[in-house]
């Protein structure tokens, strides 16, 4: 996989396959079978807090970042993994939705900016809770639609 300038962040471990994700982790990491034909470009495990202390394993996360998307997954308790997901603001005008039958929140992608604009594009986010894990997907290019298939994707028919 490519590394690129997130490999220079110290608070990052990166793996190179889902299996040794796994091994940084006191979960077990989700994948999405659709990506809408995107690539998986690079793994990264938070592990390392501000001030580059190790954090216990049960506080880590993972990111996975495809080419046009980053799908993040963390297990905090049952309350904060469905507070993260629907009171906390990750753009604006928020819509429900459902992600396989999981409360989620929705926002669109923003308007490219106007010329001389410092700005850079509101990415489209889908963030939603099941039990303990926290799921957030993002992109600057992909629409939100896009992103909620490929959040439900992450869900096998039998499993619930």
């Amino acid at each position: 996989m490519r590394r690129d300038a997130l490999s220079q962040n110290p608070h990052f471990e990166f793996p190179a396959c889902w299996e040794e994700a796994r091994s940084l982790l006191e979960f077990e990491p989700v994948r999405p079978t659709r990506t809408q034909g995107r690539k998986l470009v690079s793994l990264a495990v938070y592990l390392r807090d501000h001030r580059h202390r190790d954090l216990p394993s049960q506080q880590r996360s993972l990111e996975a970042h495809y080419d046009g998307f980053v799908f993040s997954q963390s297990r905090r308790t049952a309350e904060e993994a469905k507070r993260m997901a629907l009171e906390v603001s990750y753009g604006r005008a928020p819509a429900q939705a459902h992600i396989a039958g999981r409360e989620a929140r929705v926002y669109q992608l923003g308007a490219e900016p106007g010329p001389g604009d410092t700005d850079p594009r509101s990415p489209a986010v889908v963030a939603w809770h099941d039990g303990e894990m926290f799921y957030l997907l993002a992109s600057d290019s992909l629409q939100a639609d896009i992103l909620q298939r490929i959040a439900a994707s992450v869900y096998r028919p039998q499993r619930r």
